[in-house]
């Protein structure tokens, strides 16, 4: 449609809104000279009004913004997360490590982390209560003191665990694809995961973890969760999303006393459910000190373990 038919139509459209009006005048102006009860012919031509008066202005909206060619009406309203158009296969650089410690854990944990970490390769962020000068690069963790009086929550640490999402996501890493969360005990078999990871389209939102081996921690918490000791991995969409209230998550569920349930919870309520992958573990430091300093000759040998 050329402009002079966009003008025509909307001309048009104008003569039939200008003879309505007409039409609706004079009967209100009859009613004003003889009061009486609005007729039900009044009332039906006044909601045709109404109703011609909406589609005319939504006719001369659609005109105007997309048979114009202009863009930013639909981008206005329809603005999807889109961190990285490349459809290049995801790589280590796309994985971003977010791991959970503290001052009293740090020390005798740090060889977990040694077993899988590549220095210059991929680059955890550590969440810590303390700044302290070691490798990996740490992060410190907020003061979430005034987070954890308003929402009154029954297990304050939990508040501080599950906002280091909040904490890496900050970081603003470019060009990252997933984050994946842990704590400073998680043993991660990267190409694993970034094979694993591959299978799916980081551009939408998912959620990836694994439930516990043991039958009554899936029992007492849930079935549908990501235990945080195998570790679960974020799109990139999902975790934006879910960081925008992450902290009014956190106070609507003040009576929660597990972390990866709280997360479980915010992420229902985007609407994403847990996708399972078998090769995330969820275990206890008991059985891994029991392995005498030998996890990679253990675990190596099983292509489909991730964490």
């Amino acid at each position: 449609m050329n402009a002079t038919g966009k003008l025509d139509f909307i001309l048009k459209q104008l003569d039939c809104f200008i003879s309505l009006l007409t039409s609706i005048k004079t009967k209100f102006s009859s009613f004003k000279q003889k009061p009486q009860i609005l007729s039900n012919n009044f009332i039906l031509s006044l909601f045709k009004l109404v109703g011609i008066s909406g589609l005319l202005i939504y006719l001369i909206y659609l005109i105007v913004f997309y048979h114009s060619g202009c863009s930013s009406a639909s981008k206005f309203f329809f603005s999807p997360l889109q961190p990285n158009q490349s459809n290049s296969p995801t790589n280590v650089s796309h994985l971003v490590f977010g791991l959970v410690s503290s001052v009293k854990t740090w020390k005798p944990r740090k060889p977990y982390i040694d077993s899988w970490w590549r220095p210059n390769t991929e680059a955890p962020w550590m969440s810590s209560s303390h700044g302290l000068k070691l490798h990996p690069p740490l992060c410190i963790s907020d003061d979430w003191s005034k987070l954890e009086k308003e929402s009154k929550h029954v297990a304050p640490i939990m508040i501080r665990m599950v906002l280091a999402i909040w904490e890496t996501f900050r970081e603003g890493d470019n060009g990252a694809r997933w984050y994946i969360m842990g704590f400073d005990d998680s043993i991660f078999f990267v190409d694993n995961w970034v094979n694993v990871l591959n299978k799916y389209d980081h551009s939408k939102y998912y959620y990836i973890g694994g439930n516990s081996e043991t039958v009554l921690s899936n029992l007492l918490f849930s079935f549908d969760q990501g235990f945080g000791g195998g570790g679960f991995a974020l799109s990139y969409p999902l975790a934006a999303a879910m960081v925008k209230d992450l902290k009014g998550c956190i106070k609507r569920y003040p009576y929660v006393r597990s972390h990866d349930t709280i997360v479980q919870f915010c992420v229902d309520e985007l609407g994403v459910s847990l996708t399972i992958e078998k090769g995330i573990h969820q275990c206890c430091e008991l059985q891994l000190m029991r392995l005498d300093n030998s996890l990679q000759k253990v675990f190596v040998p099983t292509p489909k373990l991730i964490g």
